[in-house]
């Protein structure tokens, strides 16, 4: 089709504009150099609009300026396209107000949409300062909503996104869709103020049958500063009811408790992962936002019967179309041969050499092995000898016994109860109270828990092949078998807990190459950020801790641990910076 010719389809581009920034004039300057010859803009003012609407006519002269009442979030307000603009043909551009598109943006959508016979397109979103720097192509989104951004961040655009294809999911910040396609799935929901309502839109476009796809010769650069612009928004929150809301509602009934339950599972390990991390208003957030779907459920319901009407694909065909497995999980795989200098002020990233299936095949090698070794004590339990004593026979007793003062040791004391009784208790919800088998994994675990310490702690070396070797050698050391048949508890948690030890501490003192600037150009260390330190320092303190709990000559392991590491940093002409923060942090 000719798109600037007298017979173009008619397009609403429809932006909602919330107290923009400097960049605001450069939008509608954009907007205004558009070369699509049927193009109308509907401008809706949130918040305060001052002197918006004049700003507004003079850069784009022939627009429409409405004010919607209150601050409803961006797909509520989008939605009243509906009510402004009468008729099924043509179609809807919706827009952030710090969108700036090429001129043949547009042009170049419609003519796609026409061409793929496709119902939703969206542009290639680059970054607003530097525009060689990729921001959205798509987005991939998995059975859980959860969403893969399919770019990393800081890559560059080097074409290598630059095919059109289909994606399940486009960003909001700039989207096309057909006029008939909104109305019929009823627009935006405005129950999602933000985060999320790119997801629901394209997810509901798919039932009905519509192709979502992304045309990368149409370009738009997009500030994307929702954190810094609105501080006031707590964004973990609502992007996991969001989330929740839409597989709720959105899955078929066929595949829904099968879904809910991997969404439960999946929701509490993310949970638990997030505050190992120290981030514990996302794990919060998450938690929060599973317990409210219980009292959601009537409003669930009702949308699902409104939902129904839309559905003309079957609900295993729209399955195929997303992501298989976890979103997290594959873009932590995409990811895992790149490390970002400084991820904290810039994009630069440093590309580990690419080590294919050996370390799969070495690790799957290593845990039959462990298997294999372990088989006896796995079918009959750990024997009740030396340090191998049993926990007890109930959490409750345990429990009992270390809020009530008195130590049961010998003839009964009044002294201070072990840590590890309390410890012992409350681990115990993990094994659904079963005490011979918390007893099994935690003997067994502290040789997997070595296994990944020495994996972790050989992360300092460029190469993958570097810490396949580390983890053969740390596994093949003959220290666990004799550990374990004299039933030396003690010698067992050092040995699952001496590489972490090592591995924080060397990133405390900063001989880690992920870390930040360099401290001085002669010397192979680096600066800490501050909530970086406090973070591994916290893991540290976690980890000695629990050591020290249940191995009290754990103690003098991790001194010694500080004291050789700092020393020898200093004897190999290190840093006397990191040296005495190792020495402090033990």
């Amino acid at each position: 089709m000719e798109a600037a010719g007298p017979f173009a389809p008619p397009v609403v581009a429809v932006m909602v504009v919330h107290e923009p920034g400097d960049w605001f004039d450069d939008v509608l300057d954009a907007l205004a150099r558009q070369d699509y010859s049927n193009l109308k803009v509907l401008v809706l003012l949130v918040g305060e609009t001052l002197d918006i609407p004049a700003r507004v006519r003079e850069k784009v002269p022939n627009s429409f300026v409405r004010a919607v009442g209150g601050n409803p979030g961006f797909g509520a307000a989008a939605n009243e396209v509906l009510r402004l603009v009468e008729g099924d043909n043509g179609f809807f551009c919706f827009l952030h107000d710090d969108v700036a598109l090429d001129p043949g943006a547009i042009r170049l959508l419609v003519e796609e949409l026409y061409r793929s016979n496709a119902g939703v397109v969206g542009p290639k979103l680059v970054s607003w300062d530097e525009p060689r720097i990729l921001q959205h192509v798509g987005l991939a989104v998995d059975r859980l909503a959860e969403v893969d951004p399919i770019v990393e961040p800081g890559e560059f655009d080097q074409e290598q996104h630059d095919a059109v294809r289909d994606v399940f999911a486009l960003p909001t910040a700039c989207v096309l869709v057909r006029a008939d396609l909104f109305r019929s799935i009823g627009g935006f929901d405005p129950v999602i103020e933000y985060h999320g309502d790119d997801v629901d839109l394209c997810w509901r476009a798919h039932l009905s049958g519509a192709r979502v796809m992304v045309v990368p010769a149409a370009r738009g650069r997009h500030v994307e500063a929702l954190a810094a612009r609105r501080p006031d928004l707590a964004i973990a929150g609502p992007a996991a009811r969001n989330r929740m809301r839409t597989v709720a509602t959105l899955t078929g009934a066929g595949r829904l408790p099968l879904i809910l339950l991997q969404l439960t599972l999946m929701t509490i390990f993310h949970a638990a992962f997030d505050l190992v991390r120290g981030r514990l208003r996302n794990a919060v957030a998450s938690l929060v936002a599973l317990v409210g779907m219980l009292p959601s459920t009537p409003a669930y319901l009702l949308r699902r019967r409104s939902i129904a009407a839309i559905r003309h694909v079957p609900d295993r065909e729209v399955a195929g179309l997303q992501l298989r497995g976890s979103a997290r999980v594959a873009t932590y795989l995409r990811a895992r041969d790149s490390r970002p200098e400084d991820p904290e002020v810039g994009n630069e990233r440093s590309w580990r050499q690419s080590a294919g299936s050996a370390p799969v095949i070495v690790w799957g090698v290593v845990v039959l092995l462990f298997l294999v070794g372990s088989r006896r004590v796995i079918t009959g339990g750990v024997p009740h000898f030396g340090e191998f004593l049993p926990f007890g026979s109930s959490p409750r007793d345990l429990l009992g016994d270390y809020l009530s003062g008195w130590s049961g040791h010998g003839l009964g004391s009044t002294a201070a109860v072990p840590t590890a009784l309390g410890l012992t208790a409350l681990a115990s919800v993990l094994t659904v109270f079963h005490m011979g088998l918390l007893h099994t994994v935690a003997v067994l675990g502290m040789l997997v828990a070595g296994y990944l310490g020495a994996w972790r702690l050989a992360t300092i070396f460029p190469t993958a092949r570097a810490r396949v070797v580390v983890l053969v050698v740390y596994a093949a050391v003959p220290l666990p078998s004799q550990v374990l048949a004299a039933g030396r508890w003690s010698a067992l948690v050092c040995y699952g807990l001496a590489p972490w030890l090592v591995h924080l501490l060397r990133r405390l003192g900063g001989l880690d190459t992920r870390l930040g600037e360099f401290d001085d150009e002669r010397e192979p260390t680096r600066l800490v950020p501050g909530r970086k330190f406090v973070r591994l320092l916290a893991q540290l303190s976690l980890i000695a801790t629990i050591g020290i709990a249940f191995a009290p000559s754990f103690l003098v392991v991790f001194l010694g641990v500080g004291a050789v590491l700092s020393i020898a940093t200093l004897a190999g002409g290190g840093s006397m910076r990191a040296a005495a923060v190792m020495v402090g942090a033990t």
